[in-house]
């Protein structure tokens, strides 16, 4: 017998409300201003340069980050993965920053002469793929249809809550759920093919020639690690003020850390899988990607990713006791995400800055900042309209683990 609270469904339904939307929407308007003033600052004492490229930087990062929290999700919708009852809606919020993403989409379109080096040499050998209209609007497109599966899949999700909250009345568990498969269904496959395409488009075509057919894989399952370790870090954060102390079990936080500790492995066996060939292959248009980001002055920021990525939360994640022991857990978290951005970083920037070195500093931070804010306060305002905890869903996950 697991020992898990009881609880009833109608105090599920007010748990719902109790996320704390105010502090997320007053915490990410407060970085959002500070780091768009910092972002702007940079700009007007001629760091356009460094600012754009810690544009593209953030956008790759907290975008992919966002959508596959989002996808997340629907996994769980097409497994049938019961024990993630409470903690779904977290990674369905996520939705919100998706719109929020396609607007800062045109940050790219601002500063395309910082980030696009195809723009000043052109590449005759792609034909008509690589030109700045076509170029531009197709990525646009991708990202605006992704988030519109995205929008429809939760909207369908959290429909039966909805008209929970509102009438007093328990949904069924079941209520929906082949439209919600569905609407899953298109998502993750739209999720693969397209996140693939924007990894071949707006990184790999920073770097002259470089090739890769595995990096598309490689940058939407490094996202979807990023989303488990930042769904682990927001559950943590607001079980308390959402009252889930005693509902949110060691077990169900188990279950998320053996999520989070199997995909660290999987990012290592891509990385590996990806090194191999080139290594072998030996062809200088492939080798040059990898051995520039492996030696002088990039090396620390190499080895940075592939400890702070695979090896800490390996060894970190390997027992049992740290995944369910929330501090150890949370700091892991943070330190895998923190490599995830660096290991963004060290894909974009050393294909856009002229070769100087890494250079991270105020410029890089602030819009780290600017776009973290953003993405708090997307929650904010996701939180304070929709519930953020489904009682039918709960229900299930706290009916399942008592029995």
């Amino acid at each position: 017998m697991s020992a898990v609270a009881a609880v009833s469904r109608s105090e599920l339904v007010q748990k719902a409300r109790q996320f704390p939307a105010r502090a997320f929407t007053l915490w990410g308007a407060l970085l959002a201003v500070a780091g768009g003033a910092v972002f702007l600052w940079v700009l007007a004492g001629g760091g356009a340069s460094r600012a754009w490229q810690g544009w593209h930087v953030n956008f790759m990062f907290w975008t992919g980050l966002a959508q596959a929290l989002v996808v997340f999700a629907a996994t769980q919708k097409l497994a049938k993965g019961h024990w993630s009852g409470l903690v779904i809606r977290l990674a369905e919020a996520a939705a919100a920053f998706l719109w929020v993403s396609v607007a800062l989409y045109l940050g790219l379109i601002v500063g395309r002469a910082h980030i696009f080096s195809w723009l000043h040499e052109p590449r005759p050998d792609l034909g008509g793929w690589l030109t700045a209209k076509f170029f531009f609007v197709r990525n646009g497109l991708i990202y605006l249809l992704l988030a519109w599966l995205s929008w429809r899949f939760v909207r369908h999700d959290m429909a039966p809550d909805i008209r929970e909250l509102g009438d007093g009345r328990p949904a069924d568990r079941l209520e929906g759920r082949d439209a919600i498969s569905r609407e899953a269904a298109l998502l993750v496959v739209g999720y693969a093919f397209g996140y693939s395409l924007l990894a071949f488009e707006l990184v790999m075509s920073l770097a002259h020639k470089w090739v890769s057919n595995l990096y598309g894989a490689f940058y939407f399952m490094g996202s979807f690690l990023a989303a488990l370790m930042a769904l682990a870090v927001l559950v943590l954060a607001v079980r308390r003020r959402m009252g889930l102390d005693g509902l949110f079990s060691a077990t169900q936080q188990h279950d998320l850390g053996k999520l989070c500790f199997g995909f660290s492995v999987f990012w290592a066996y891509l990385m590996w899988a990806q090194f191999l060939v080139i290594w072998y292959g030996n062809l200088p248009e492939e080798t040059f990607f990898i051995f520039y980001r492996l030696l002088g002055p990039w090396k620390p920021i190499g080895v940075a990713v592939f400890l702070l990525v695979f090896v800490l939360p390996f060894v970190g994640l390997l027992g049992v006791r740290p995944k369910k022991y929330p501090p150890a857990f949370v700091t892991l978290a943070l330190v895998c995400l923190a490599g995830i951005w660096l290991e963004r970083y060290l894909e974009i920037v050393p294909s856009i800055n002229g070769g100087a070195g890494p250079a991270i500093g105020v410029p890089e931070i602030g819009v780290t900042v600017l776009f973290g804010g953003l993405f708090l306060l997307s929650y904010g305002w996701f939180g304070a309209r929709y519930p953020m905890l489904s009682p039918r869903l709960a229900a299930d996950t706290l009916e399942r683990e008592r029995h």
